[in-house]
């Protein structure tokens, strides 16, 4: 007479997953000075919008997950998004044994003990999927805003090269700015 007997193993991981998404561009910034006078008018201005300095001379400005970094040499800007959590997973196998037919103990076991570990990568697969949606989203999201930042912060740059360069070629004897059109009228002597 054989006995049936159950064998269950569970197996929990708790892990840290990281999803990210990024995305580089160009700040359309015009040649009216030398690139390194224009390059410190956009440290100044992005200083005025809380862009901190880096080691590397980039300009860093970092809130809720998004980093916004911002080359200003040549006027690259890289966004990223980045989402990190704790996770925990469960996984449970269970087989049905006969003590005097079949594969042994041992040997389900660790057919049980396979069967988990790819249970739990296919579920840590999914939360990392999950991560990297939201980090996808809210990079979509960041762009929204950001784009007309990057819009309001090129035309500063490009108004204060005016004024500099202006300044260069003669006495300036009228000044003026529409801040809501942004027009910008200057009259000079040569």
């Amino acid at each position: 007479m054989s006995r049936a007997y159950r064998i269950s193993v569970k197996e929990s991981q708790t892990q840290r997953i990281r999803g990210s998404d990024q995305i580089k561009t160009q700040l359309e910034l015009l040649e009216i000075l030398p690139p390194e006078a224009t390059a410190e008018i956009l440290r100044n201005v992005l200083a005025e919008r809380g862009f901190r300095a880096a080691e590397d001379g980039t300009m860093i400005r970092q809130a809720a997950g998004i980093r916004v970094i911002v080359d200003p040499c040549d006027g690259s800007v890289t966004v990223t998004s980045e989402r990190e959590e704790a996770i925990t997973i469960e996984s449970r196998q269970q087989a049905t044994l006969f003590d005097d037919v079949g594969p042994s103990e041992e040997t389900v076991r660790e057919q049980l003990r396979q069967r988990l570990h790819q249970e739990l990568q296919q579920k840590s697969a999914i939360e990392l999927q999950r991560l990297q949606t939201e980090a996808t989203e809210r990079l979509e999201a960041a762009l929204d805003e950001l784009q007309p930042e990057l819009a309001r912060i090129v035309n500063q740059v490009t108004r204060e090269a005016l004024k500099q360069k202006a300044a260069q070629l003669g006495t300036i004897k009228e000044l003026t700015e529409d801040p809501e059109t942004g027009n910008l009228t200057i009259k000079l002597d040569v």
